[in-house]
């Protein structure tokens, strides 16, 4: 085995030879099959963590084979029979589980950048993912095999991978970059083929190489999912059913680029929105959890220009209905969503190393039901019309981990609207290695609501050192009080620019009782982009330690010696509330989540230069595992913020805010029971409880300081938002489901302040609630695989 002891980024790159064969590999984890007995063998792992750059500690040889077909993994993990640690989970959630694992990354372009991860843990489960520079997207769901075996030399897996599942360059000689991981969980080792430095950035760059693969050819790559599902919703007694049914197509339009469409697109099961009382002038943003908006969007989400929760949202004309009505006339529906028409997006890359994406989604208008209470008649007035969203990107992979990408986003409304345009150039510039890189931006936004269009602009701009123990960055962002994304990307605030300087300190070698340490100091400033005024500055800093028992602790904190000044808050351009001085401090510990039972607990507290005001932040967060196939997490955060300062309203010249005790306390429950790596059944339950219970208002002068005014209007908020999502799960072939959900919905907001919790909780119990069942099934049909079978049946 090599000493790992000097491993550098620029060491010689690994090989491992794939050999062609011609019979077939039975699937079946016991690598017994003639053709691996000749396989180049990889072998020789170096740890990742928890001792970077030394020989793994346990031995793990892998092979390659491939056909005209597939690529074939088979892969030997030598370890102690009973020593392997095998919990279930669900698909894709390998990290939550208490399990061994064994994975393959692809980079078939070799621009170092984009890949395609399979992973497979001791018990049997399955994992895949594409990576990029935004990270690794694990809602990618290809359709390939895999099987364990247990020997009493270890465990062993066999993957057979289809070209239709992975995209790769129309050449007769293959270069493919690739990585082996394995993760021995008992110790919590993992580690690489290819040595994989942590104080190195990049993953795909540190990749290994495989030779020999030619003459293949990407297969026609025509997949279909039709779906089925019924719905029954009851809320407040009454019930309603429907039955719907559609389709989701990918084709191959080349070796490199794929169409993905769907037609009726249902929704129905989606998670539940985390909702919360947002009692600032910031947009809340939720997290995007239907299927086709996150599997393999990661070429359009650049700059968050690309926010899909607009798709298909909240009507353009949701809140300013009301102004069309007529005295007397009630609104009795106004929905909070648009429905689909269709959606599509072609994405790929070339060989030269060009990711191209194109998305498109059409909406249907969208109407309001108006009572008119003198006729007593009903009508609608139009709240979204037909509406069509489109993004466009090009994508230059370049060497060193470096890009420039260029970026369109456009929403086009038919009509009684406006329309809008963004459009963005993006940049990386890196060393050798990976070592500094100089990133940037800049936007032009155009809202055409008159003429001319009303034009925005956004740049950034960061110089940093990349990779080392010791790294750092400096960066500037300017944002035009004009530049507005959000017609269909995520902005919290425009008019402001940004200075930071960073710097972090790791070690990642053990010594003494320590695994590793994260260290990180900075500092930052805002100004308010117009007019031109100071508006914030603050230090901050983090220390984080793993000992070699794998309990983890750490403390932050954060200081701002300087009098803010907060122009969002008033909600009215040029004034500002002047914020006091402030300092917070907190810290964290996590155990180890190898044993059956772990804890997390967080606490924090921001002090304030000014009398009986602070904000107090407690998390616990207990994990407990009965079995290797029933799990569960609980968690109750409490938020405490004494005598906060906050708008209330503004009139005739006049802004008020008041003072306010805000209590909030949110308990979640996530539960699975994993039958097999196939099926799961799994529970996901939330209550959030805010209060805010308003003391005092106040005028706000022009100097930003606060006088006592007469207003006197009650802005109590007693908000609740109470879910239980569960789901039943059964994959019964590749690409295939059945699932089964039951949803619990109850959402009360008042004026009433309780104080008792179960008084809360027994009043949220009597409103009006949601109920809903609902079955659906997915069935995966490919062209290749359907048409072999009909011409075996013919024969």
């Amino acid at each position: 085995m090599c000493s790992g002891l000097h491993l550098t980024a620029g060491a010689q790159q690994k090989k491992v030879v794939a050999a062609r064969i011609k019979g077939i590999v039975n699937i079946d984890g016991k690598l017994n099959d003639a053709a691996w007995a000749t396989a180049d063998i990889a072998g020789s792992f170096i740890q990742n963590s928890p001792d970077p750059g030394k020989p793994s500690t346990v031995n793990t040889e892998v092979k390659i084979l491939y056909d005209d077909e597939a690529v074939y993994i088979g892969a030997m993990m030598q370890d102690n029979t009973d020593s392997i640690l095998r919990q279930l989970t669900p698909r894709d959630d390998y990290g939550e589980g208490n399990t061994d694992i064994f994975g393959v990354t692809f980079d078939t372009y070799t621009d170092q950048q984009n890949g395609f991860v399979f992973i497979v843990t001791a018990a049997g489960v399955q994992a895949d993912a594409k990576m990029g520079i935004g990270g690794t997207d694990y809602s990618w769901n290809a359709a390939w095999l895999s099987k364990v075996g247990i020997t009493d030399k270890g465990w062993s897996v066999e993957i057979k991978i289809p070209y239709s599942a992975i995209r790769f360059p129309h050449t007769s000689d293959q270069k493919w970059n690739v990585n082996f991981s394995r993760t021995v969980r008992r110790v919590r080792e993992t580690s690489f083929w290819s040595p994989v430095l942590p104080q190195v950035a990049g993953f795909l760059i540190q990749a290994g190489r495989i030779d020999s693969i030619k003459d293949i050819k990407s297969p026609l790559r025509l997949t279909f999912l039709p779906y089925i599902s019924t719905y029954a919703e009851n809320y407040a007694g009454n019930t309603s059913t429907s039955v719907n049914g559609g389709l989701d197509l990918k084709y191959g339009l080349s070796e490199s680029f794929t169409l993905d469409l769907t037609l009726v697109p249902d929704f129905g099961q989606t998670l539940y929105d985390n909702k919360v009382l947002n009692l600032s002038a910031v947009e809340v943003r939720y997290d995007e959890r239907r299927y086709f908006f996150t599997e393999g969007t990661d070429l359009f989400n650049k700059n968050d220009l690309f926010y899909s929760r607009r798709v298909g949202g909240l009507p353009v004309n949701f809140f300013s209905i009301g102004s069309s009505v007529s005295i007397g006339d009630t609104i009795t529906r106004n929905p909070l969503t648009t429905k689909l028409i269709n959606a599509a997006k072609i994405s790929g890359r070339t060989r030269r190393k060009l990711g191209v994406g194109f998305f498109n989604a059409i909406a249907e208008p969208a109407y309001a039901t108006v009572y008119n209470n003198a006729t007593k008649d009903y009508h609608t007035l139009q709240t979204a019309p037909l509406t069509n969203y489109n993004v466009m990107v090009l994508d230059q992979a370049l060497k060193n981990n470096s890009y420039i990408s260029l970026i369109n986003t456009n929403v086009y409304r038919k009509e009684n609207s406006y329309n809008a345009n963004v459009s963005a150039l993006l940049f990386r510039m890196a060393t050798k290695g990976n070592k500094y890189a100089l990133t940037g931006s800049g936007d032009v936004s155009q809202i055409f609501k008159t003429t001319p269009a009303d034009v925005g602009y956004r740049y950034f701009l960061e110089a940093a050192k990349t990779s080392g123990n010791y790294t750092a960055y400096v960066n500037t962002t300017s944002i035009s009080d004009r530049f507005n994304p959000n017609d269909l990307g995520y902005l919290d605030r425009n008019n402001v620019v940004y200075y930071e300087f960073s710097n972090n300190y790791n070690t990642y070698k053990p010594f003494w009782i320590v695994n590793s340490t994260y260290n990180h100091v900075g500092a930052n400033i805002s100004r308010v982009f117009n007019p031109d005024a100071f508006q914030s500055f603050t230090v901050y800093a983090s220390h984080n330690v793993t000992l070699k028992n794998f309990l983890t602790f750490g403390a932050y904190w954060d200081a701002q010696p300087i009098t803010g000044h907060d122009y969002l808050e008033p909600r009215t351009p040029g004034r500002f509330y002047a914020v006091p001085t402030s300092a917070m401090a907190g810290g964290f510990i996590s155990t180890d989540y190898r044993k059956t039972f772990a804890l997390d607990i967080q606490l924090n507290k921001r002090w304030f230069a000014e009398k009986n005001r602070d904000i107090v932040y407690f998390n616990i967060s207990p994990r407990y595992r009965f079995s290797d196939k029933l799990s569960m997490v609980a968690a109750t955060d409490y938020t405490v913020l004494d005598n906060n300062v906050g708008f209330v309203n503004a009139n005739k010249g006049n802004i008020y805010l008041g003072t306010r005790d805000i209590r909030t306390m949110v308990n979640t429950l996530n539960a699975k029971y994993i039958f097999t790596p196939v099926m799961y059944l799994r529970l996901d339950a939330r209550h959030y409880w805010s209060q805010a219970s308003y003391k005092k208002y106040f005028s706000l002068n022009d100097n930003g300081t606060l006088s006592e005014c007469t207003y006197n209007t009650n802005h109590n908020v007693n908000f609740n938002s109470f879910n239980i999502y569960t789901s039943y799960t059964w994959q019964f072939k590749p690409g295939s489901e059945v699932s089964v959900v039951y949803q619990n919905s109850i959402y009360t907001r008042g004026t009433n302040i309780l104080t008792s919790y179960f008084s809360n909780i027994q009043q949220t119990f009597s409103s009006p609630q949601s109920n809903s069942l609902s079955v659906k099934i997915i069935y995966y049909l490919d062209y290749l695989t359907l048409k072999n079978s009909l011409r075996r049946t013919k024969k």
